[in-house]
């Protein structure tokens, strides 16, 4: 009975394909070969018309691959010597974009790891081969050095011609992000600036994980201006282009299902941002026409390519600067229109066992609004912070994560959506009713220790877990953005 070929080697693409593909793909400008064999290899590479180096300790493999060279007429500097010491030598004459492909010469392995250290960290493409054709000692040994040589590079499998198997890294993608957003929170000029410039341009900006621009759709609209297309077009340079998009149900300006398909024929990937997905109208339309559906308010699957995920929080303003926390308790947001909230606002007020100071600032109404540095103080000088996440439906409010960002304590109504990202008892504390609100929040300000424990946990929870960060590697993982999501199914 004949055994079955491991996943790997099922998956594993031929190896000169695959090297010119990533000459081509990663605009590589030349290429290092250490171990020249009978020059068969060298002489494929040299074909490419890229500079060749080719080194190797044994004067009977590089006599071998010089006539092959010369009698395909083909240039390349073929030096014969230990490969890492060539590559010593020669290292700092390479361009950062260059292919090295290391295969056997014949020297002790250690060889091997001195080769490897001499590439530059980070760059380029590598391909390793391995000393024995089955691979199955070396591979797993050099698949960890390669992680350790570059921790953002792809490793995958190659197929070589006798039957083994090589390791290619490739380098990340090029990834761009443009963001087709509101500039103002409800109608153009009459209201505060938008939070999602916080929310999404600040936070992938802090990332550094890609380039970006911004186009402001309800500017384009009110000043009378068409949407520019090219503007939110692929750009020749991205290997990877990820168009950001919010809609926004109370206002005239929403881009297009047009513009946005406009955008997606030059390669563009689409992720729609849903903002209060439970409690805006529905436009199918939309959520069809996207690549990704990202739902900031829930845990559900509603929409097509769904992926309920958490706000992001930008780092400069929520985190806890270790301020006095001279605030027992606070309430800080909107109260006008929230029925959970007006109901409970008046016996607050009122409460003689507790004392809860009421902050109200909204968003959207630049009469009322704080700055966000001064908004995060609020929860940074907070012992312990109270949310409502209940009006017509229950959300996942980004208070939420404000205040464990903050590092208060997260005094929060029951809500599955919460508990599905935190630890009820352990990361933050439910209440049911008014009088578990008020018994809770006064037994943690009595026990000092308790309420420190549960912050604490609370503040590493979304440090590891609801992190800026993740929010964007996930999302541009789920469109091709990272180098595992952008080589793992060509």
């Amino acid at each position: 009975m004949t055994a079955e070929a491991p996943p790997s080697l099922l998956r594993a693409r031929e190896l000169l394909p695959a090297l010119v593909d990533a000459i081509e793909r990663c605009a590589l400008q030349a290429i290092v070969l250490t171990g020249c064999g009978d020059g068969e290899l060298a002489a494929a590479l040299a074909a490419t018309g890229l500079p060749l180096l080719a080194a190797d300790p044994r004067p009977e493999a590089v006599a071998a691959t010089v006539a092959r060279l010369h009698g395909a007429g083909l240039a390349a500097q073929v030096v014969q010597g230990l490969p890492a010491r060539v590559l010593a030598d020669q290292c700092r004459r390479l361009p950062g974009r260059t292919l090295f492909v290391f295969g056997p010469s014949g020297v002790p392995g250690a060889d091997r790891r001195d080769e490897l250290f001499w590439a530059p960290f980070g760059q380029g493409v590598l391909c390793v081969l391995p000393d024995d054709p089955s691979g199955a000692v070396a591979l797993g040994d050099v698949q960890d050095r390669l992680l350790r040589w570059s921790p953002d590079h792809h490793v995958e499998p190659v197929a070589t011609p006798d039957g083994g198997l090589a390791l290619l890294a490739w380098p990340a993608p090029r990834v761009h992000v443009t963001f087709l957003i509101e500039k103002y929170t409800h109608e153009y000029g009459r209201s505060g600036l938008s939070i999602n410039l916080d929310n999404l341009v600040a936070t992938l900006a802090a990332t550094g994980l890609a380039s970006w621009n911004t186009v402001h759709y309800d500017e384009c609209f009110h000043e009378g201006r068409p949407l520019p297309i090219d503007q939110i077009s692929k750009p020749a340079a991205a290997d990877v282009h990820v168009l950001v998009t919010v809609l926004h149900y109370h206002t005239r300006s929403n881009p297009t299902v047009a513009q946005l398909q406009a955008a997606k024929r030059s390669g563009s990937r689409i992720a729609y941002v849903w903002l209060d997905k439970k409690i805006s109208r529905g436009t199918p339309e939309y959520a069809a026409v996207a690549d990704l559906n990202v739902v900031l308010d829930g845990n559900d699957f509603e929409l097509p390519n769904s992926w309920p995920s958490f706000t992001p929080k930008n780092p400069r303003w929520f985190h806890d600067p270790g301020l006095v926390r001279d605030i027992d308790c606070s309430l800080v947001g909107e109260v006008r229109y929230l029925s959970q909230r007006k109901a409970l606002v008046d016996r607050l007020r009122d409460e003689t066992r507790l004392h809860v100071q009421m902050f109200a600032t909204s968003a959207a109404d630049p009469q009322r609004a704080l700055s966000l540095a001064d908004y995060a103080r609020l929860y940074q000088t907070s012992k312990i912070s109270l949310a409502m996440t209940k009006d017509n439906v229950r959300q996942l409010k980004g208070r939420v994560l404000e205040i464990l960002h903050c590092g208060a304590l997260l005094l929060c109504d029951r809500n599955h959506h919460v508990s599905h990202y935190l630890r009820p008892g352990v990361d933050y504390v439910v209440w049911d009713d008014y009088e578990d609100l008020v018994a809770k929040a006064r037994h943690y300000l009595d026990h000092d220790d308790e309420r420190l424990a549960i912050a604490a946990a609370g503040h590493a929870r979304v440090l590891r877990h609801c992190s800026h960060d993740l929010f964007w590697r996930g999302l541009l993982s789920r469109l091709g953005g990272s180098a595992a999501a952008f080589h793992g199914n060509r």
